[in-house]
């Protein structure tokens, strides 16, 4: 039995061949020659030694890519263009180049046809220098890889469409390989920049300086102020540049006040809580607008001429405001911010000595604030 089994496979084996051979698959060099996607260059002023040298340079680099080069020479056509495009489409490829040495001859114009984007672009590259062959031909790669930009960036987001329209050939695999690079840098360079915070987006402290000066004579008066603040920052229930602050200022101490029977001093406080709405306007300044309620508080201390005796006095009166001005950015999280408020306090302060009306505050008080912001 083992000797039949033997001498049937003996006399099996050379039939056999043949269907074995047939179904074996191509070498891996064949397959990826058969996938590489063609370019022509149209050999154009072949006599020049210059433009010799950086058609071949360009075959290398194209070739290095993967790509199948095709040497051709350039027809009878009379256009530039029209002998590109008759190239591409007898060889089928998806691009054809050529290299002119312009009449002048310090300069070559670099042609690049892609039937992918159905477009012709040109470029004039100086050819003085050893280096003039590489320079023309690293031009040319990137000229090509830029005719190609527009269709490579809609392949790759969305490769099931293929061309729009039908306006366009599908661009090839092998090229979509070759353009990522190239795809990479554009989405980065086309890339929305990152937006910028908002001046008074979340947690702040602004410390600075108050000036107070009252409409009834009361002031000017200087004092510091701190404030603390928190904004939204975008994207949330609130507007970007909507911010909530506590503004605390005094005390502010001004000149005293002179009357027939003598003088009195005058310190003032005041303490609100304001909606704040900062718009970013992509400049380095931006418009600051405050609404706010909180308290004002006024101390006085009477110097009286005799026989009238010292006194002291305070009122505290609530306070509604109004106020505008400007940010300046420092950096994003520092900025130098100036605004006015017109402050309107009930009841309001009158000081008196002596029977004598020397001066009101809150109706209105006019307040100035000075202040460095930094977020936090």
């Amino acid at each position: 039995m083992r000797s039949f089994t033997l001498l049937a496979s003996l006399l099996l084996a050379p039939a056999l061949a043949p269907a074995r051979a047939a179904a074996a698959p191509p070498a891996p060099s064949q397959q990826a020659a058969a996938a590489a996607s063609r370019v022509v260059i149209v050999e154009a002023d072949a006599d020049d030694p210059l433009v010799h040298e950086a058609a071949t340079r360009l075959r290398a680099e194209l070739g290095a890519a993967g790509f199948e080069v095709v040497r051709v020479p350039r027809g009878r056509e009379g256009d530039a263009r029209a002998a590109l495009e008759r190239a591409a489409q007898d060889e089928g490829a998806f691009a054809a180049a050529a290299i002119f040495r312009s009449r002048a001859g310090a300069t070559a114009d670099l042609w690049i046809v892609d039937r992918v984007t159905q477009k012709t672009v040109v470029r004039t590259v100086e050819v003085s220098g050893a280096a003039a062959p590489s320079v023309m031909a690293v031009r040319a790669v990137e000229l090509l890889q830029a005719s190609l930009l527009e269709a490579s960036l809609l392949s790759s987001r969305a490769p099931s469409e293929g061309a729009a329209g039908g306006a366009r050939a599908a661009v090839p695999e092998d090229v979509q390989r070759w353009m990522a690079p190239v795809r990479r840098q554009a989405g980065a360079d086309l890339a929305p920049a990152a937006a910028r915070p908002g001046m008074l987006a979340g947690f702040g402290v602004e410390a600075g300086l108050a000036a107070l000066l009252s409409a009834g004579g009361i002031g000017p008066a200087l004092g510091p102020a701190l404030r603390l603040s928190y904004g939204a920052a975008g994207g949330g229930a609130l507007p970007a540049g909507l911010a909530a602050r506590l503004t605390f200022a005094g005390p502010a101490i001004g000149p005293a006040l002179e009357g027939a029977l003598g003088a009195v001093s005058v310190r003032q406080e005041m303490a609100l809580l304001e909606a704040v709405w900062a718009p970013e306007t992509g400049a380095a300044i931006s418009p600051v607008l405050s609404a706010g309620v909180g308290g004002v508080h006024l101390f006085i201390a009477g110097d009286p001429l005799p026989p009238l005796r010292s006194a002291t006095g305070e009122v505290w009166s609530i306070a509604a405001s109004l106020g505008g001005g400007a940010g300046l950015r420092l950096t994003d999280r520092a900025a130098l911010l100036l605004d006015v408020h017109a402050i309107f306090a009930e009841p309001r302060a009158v000081v008196t000595l002596g029977g004598e009306r020397l001066g009101t505050a809150g109706r209105p008080t006019f307040a100035g604030f000075l202040g460095l912001l930094v977020r936090l």
